[in-house]
């Protein structure tokens, strides 16, 4: 069923449905219908953030924060943790307000 999933979510981001990236990103991401890929679930999760899926940008967010599928990048990691925050996701909101009181990818924030 979930290799079914896959190939149907593949289908659909073929066609540039960023629901569907962000979907197919996740199953890369955790190996689910295939193997485990950081490298397409980044690759996925990019272009699924460019068309302004916020948990799309919060995911790509932590994967450039913590190195996933490629070379950390706390900047444009605080920056897409910004665009999702900026459409309500919670949990972009949190993660920008801790980097913004670490100081993580972009000057210190007390007050932000």
């Amino acid at each position: 069923a979930l290799v079914a999933l896959r190939r149907r979510y593949g289908l659909l981001a073929a066609k540039g449905n960023a629901q569907a990236m962000y979907n197919l990103g996740r199953m890369h991401e955790r190996g689910e219908g295939g193997p485990e890929d950081a490298v397409e679930a980044r690759r996925l999760y990019r272009l699924a953030a460019a068309q302004g899926h916020a948990r799309a940008q919060y995911r790509l967010g932590g994967m450039l924060a913590n190195g996933e599928g490629g070379s950390e990048d706390c900047a444009e990691a605080r920056r897409l943790f910004g665009l999702a925050a900026a459409q309500g996701d919670a949990d972009a909101q949190g993660t920008l307000g801790a980097m913004h009181d670490d100081g993580e990818g972009g000057p210190q924030d007390l007050v932000e």
